[in-house]
């Protein structure tokens, strides 16, 4: 499997939750139309954001809230969402800040995240030219297992986290 984001929402159980979807991308506008999530999709690109909400159809777009918001360091109160969703963000993110964001994911989030990585070997496919650094899938799930329930789906390409909260 690939666990492309449509799957990825089916196994989250994600239906009529409110969603915190971190880096703009399509999961948005899927979670949306196709769940009937409310959802606030955030980057810290306002480009990227732009791109997103002119992706989206215009009443899927009305119901999408797109905020720039650093993951590291969210401005959101404790337990704002009933989940949080990181769909291939986290190897955007500078090594050293990537325990703040799972951090800061599990304080918005009420009851699970949804944490979708690339395998590294995909990693390398994708990305072997830009800037990013692949993530230990090892640390990550060894990090997710002291906030909660984890399950874990292994795919072809990416690896699915699912942490449901103590």
């Amino acid at each position: 499997m690939n666990f492309e984001r449509e799957e990825v929402l089916k196994i989250g159980e994600v239906e009529g939750k409110t969603l915190l979807d971190i880096g703009a991308g399509p999961l948005a506008n899927i979670a949306t139309r196709d769940f009937n999530c409310q959802v606030t999709n955030i980057d810290i690109s306002e480009r990227a954001l732009r791109e997103a909400k002119a992706e989206a159809s215009t009443e899927v777009r009305r119901k999408i809230r797109f905020e720039k918001e650093d993951a590291t360091a969210l401005s959101y109160p404790d337990n704002a969402f009933d989940i949080v969703v990181s769909y291939g963000t986290l190897h955007h993110v500078a090594v050293e800040k990537r325990e703040d964001f799972i951090e800061e994911a599990n304080r918005a989030a009420i009851e699970k995240m949804i944490i979708v990585e690339l395998n590294p070997a995909f990693f390398e496919e994708v990305h072997s030219k830009d800037p990013y650094q692949v993530v230990n899938l090892s640390w990550l799930e060894k990090k997710l297992s002291g906030l909660g329930k984890v399950e874990k789906y292994q795919g072809e390409e990416r690896t699915i986290f699912i942490i449901r909260k103590y």
